[in-house]
């Protein structure tokens, strides 16, 4: 039985070097336990593989996960203004399935406007905690000066709070601004009485001027935010039963289709390639060189740079198309596989020519036929 077992090991990797010498012993004497070792080695080089990507990584977490704070005047949280805060419905930023909104207030003839959402979750801003506050901001002056002052508050409790001077953030009059400020200890935030930034319970922005005028202000997509790592935060461990049934899902379908492929190109060249039960485990044997290019490709993602991922796909698109699409490392990770299926192809062509010792050009053709259709059924149906 262990020298089965060793024979079987040694057939598996020798698909590698010499795949003409390993196909012929596995012909005749083909064994499913070498697709099963196959199946373990793709299934552990794919987790090598995720590890590295979710390595590279730093997911975006927020406080409120949605954009539910400029979404409702009034839920758990509780808007309030010197004006009378309402539902914006025509000009927004963001939105989220609970609809498209800001929070906007007016005033008539004052110097300041503010808007302050109270009652929010306590919000742990301290070292282990959300360590940006990201939001849109827009103001309108009837006569479109510019505001003398603007201030943003975190309150601990009504009389407890962290301020910043943000009036050199604000773009001009009826434009919308979006910032994202560093919060926490020693970032620049002067604090008020005794404020905890384990603990924040309300936010305000308030914008003053020199002259009173008829004014407005409006707030879209406000939430705390940090980006962490998914080893670190057990994300990637909580996704890796499911990582490892997509893995064996994609070598089942994979393997199906590359035998089926192959047998139906063969006999469209009029090649009959022997019980179709006897080749698909042949077939099987060759996908050990998906554990080869799968480890390869790993080598120019481990050069990546670190990315911090939104939760917004455009964002992340661009964010993408900014860090690391230009890079040669990402484009040899993606196309490292590419390389691996015509790999695969190449073995194809080798178990055809040895089923029935038929020629090396045509079985090379039905190899390279099954390649292009199997292309087509990626490229055009996914799969």
């Amino acid at each position: 039985m262990e020298n089965a077992l060793k024979l079987v090991v040694r057939e598996v990797f020798e698909v590698l070097y010499s795949p003409v010498n390993a196909f012929r012993k596995i012909i005749e004497k083909p064994d499913f336990k070498g697709v099963l070792l196959v199946l373990v080695l793709v299934i552990s080089s794919m987790i090598i593989s995720q590890y590295i990507v979710a390595s590279k990584l730093l997911l975006e977490n927020r406080a409120p996960e949605n954009d539910d704070w400029t979404e409702l005047l009034i839920n758990q949280h509780n808007w309030v203004s010197n004006g009378s805060p309402l539902l914006d419905e025509t000009d927004y930023q963001m939105g989220n399935v609970d609809g498209n909104h800001s929070i906007a207030s007016s005033v008539l003839t004052e110097t300041s406007i503010w808007l302050k959402i109270t009652d929010i979750d306590s919000i742990n801003c301290s070292e282990t905690g959300y360590n940006e506050l990201f939001f849109w901001i827009k103001w309108t002056h009837e006569e479109g000066l510019s505001p003398s002052l603007g201030t943003l508050k975190l309150f601990s409790d009504s009389d407890s709070y962290f301020e910043s001077d943000i009036s050199g953030l604000l773009k001009s009059n009826e434009e919308w601004t979006n910032t994202t400020l560093n919060v926490g200890p020693d970032q620049g935030w002067t604090s008020n009485n005794s404020p905890d930034w384990q603990s924040i319970t309300g936010i305000e922005f308030r914008l003053d001027w020199s002259s009173s005028a008829n004014l407005t202000m409006k707030i879209d997509g406000l939430f705390f935010r940090k980006f962490s790592s998914p080893i670190i935060t057990g994300q990637f461990s909580i996704l890796l039963p499911s990582l490892l049934i997509q893995v064996v899902m994609n070598f089942a379908m994979n393997w199906i289709l590359w035998a089926g492929i192959l047998i139906l190109v063969a006999k469209l060249f009029q090649e009959d390639l022997g019980r179709w039960n006897v080749f698909f485990v042949i077939i099987g044997y060759s996908f050990i060189a998906t554990v080869v290019y799968t480890l390869v490709s790993v080598v120019p993602l481990s050069t990546l740079p670190m990315l911090n991922v939104p939760l917004d796909a455009d964002a992340f698109n661009a964010l993408l198309d900014a860090s690391w699409r230009p890079l040669l490392a990402y484009q040899l990770w993606l196309y490292i596989p590419v390389i691996g299926e015509v790999w695969i192809a190449a073995l194809g062509a080798v178990v055809v020519r040895l089923m029935k010792e038929t020629a090396w050009s045509k079985a090379a053709t039905i190899a390279a036929v099954a390649f292009a259709i199997r292309f087509l059924l990626r490229v055009f149906l996914g799969f």
